[in-house]
């Protein structure tokens, strides 16, 4: 990676959004190797699913500060990364993780694109559909907070990943708060629309339609989390507990509010996946120097 410090950036693109990070690196000069949280933490942002004319517009900018500035999008790369400089690089690295194929191929020649798979992430006992997105959260999780650790995702999906000693010892998945709005409403002919609304948590005993709807789905929701967090507690007392995920910090404070022991083991880390790329680029590099 040459001398000094340099940028590079991770890249989960999501059933819903696409989502950047972004980290510096100091190069190695002995050659020893770095752990992965040597890497500085610079950031993250979140993008819609990006058109393949703006994709190649970032391309043509090598994801400098400029090219992102053009597009009208907020970074968090540092001022003076713009292409060409010692920071950024004229063809900077991107780590990537996707759970849709598209924007792979959008992507496929850009010269310094990684793409890593379930299989390449550092996590024993998986099976062939577990989602990258989950692998990596689990091993971020892991890394970060230590092993035992439980990863309740709060996405469109919500999903529930178990792991020790960076293993998985398996999970669960169903609809995340939002999918289940939009859901009841589709396969309804009278049930109206509904958004996910954070700050307002409605009684459990609704006394209209929409209440209703809203209760049904955010206390059930709730009840089925609690249930997983006591489950793990009884089977690893001393086990991390993350969650992670859009909704993560309103589901956390939520629960917090009901049951607020429940919470003394649970951390909210929005940046799971990231750390789990880290890991990768850095044990893959690690290798590549045997």
């Amino acid at each position: 990676m040459g001398t000094g410090h340099q940028v590079w950036l991770a890249l989960i693109i999501g059933n819903s959004r696409w989502h950047w990070g972004a980290f510096e690196s100091k190069a190695d000069p002995q050659g020893e190797g770095q752990s992965a949280s040597s890497d500085r933490w610079l950031g993250s942002w979140h993008t819609v699913h990006l058109s393949e004319s703006q994709v190649d517009e970032l391309h043509r900018g090598h994801f400098a500060l400029s090219a992102w500035q053009q597009l009208g999008i907020e970074t968090a790369l540092p001022s003076d990364a713009n292409d060409g400089s010692r920071e950024l690089g004229e063809h900077p690295e991107i780590w990537l993780a996707s759970v849709v194929d598209a924007p792979l191929t959008w992507l496929a020649d850009y010269s310094n694109v990684h793409s890593i798979k379930t299989e390449q992430v550092p996590l024993q006992n998986t099976y062939t559909t577990l989602g990258v997105d989950r692998a990596l959260a689990l091993v971020g999780a892991g890394d970060v907070w230590g092993w035992p650790v439980l990863v309740i995702d709060c996405g469109t999906a919500l999903t529930f990943t178990a792991g020790v000693n960076q293993g998985l010892i398996g999970g669960a998945i169903l609809p995340g708060l939002r999918s289940q709005f939009r859901a009841l409403h589709s396969h309804t002919d009278r049930l109206p629309a509904l958004e996910f609304n954070s700050e307002i948590w409605p009684q459990r005993w609704a006394t209209n339609t929409a209440e209703a709807i809203a209760s049904g789905i955010l206390h059930t929701q709730l009840a089925g989390i609690r249930d997983f967090i006591q489950a793990w507690q009884t089977d690893w007392p001393q086990g991390a507990i993350v969650l992670t995920g859009g909704d993560s910090a309103a589901v956390y404070h939520a629960i917090k509010k009901q049951t607020p022991p429940l919470t003394q083991q649970v951390r909210v880390d929005p940046d799971l996946g990231f750390w789990g790329l880290r890991v990768c680029r850095q044990q893959l590099q690690h290798l590549e120097t045997l």
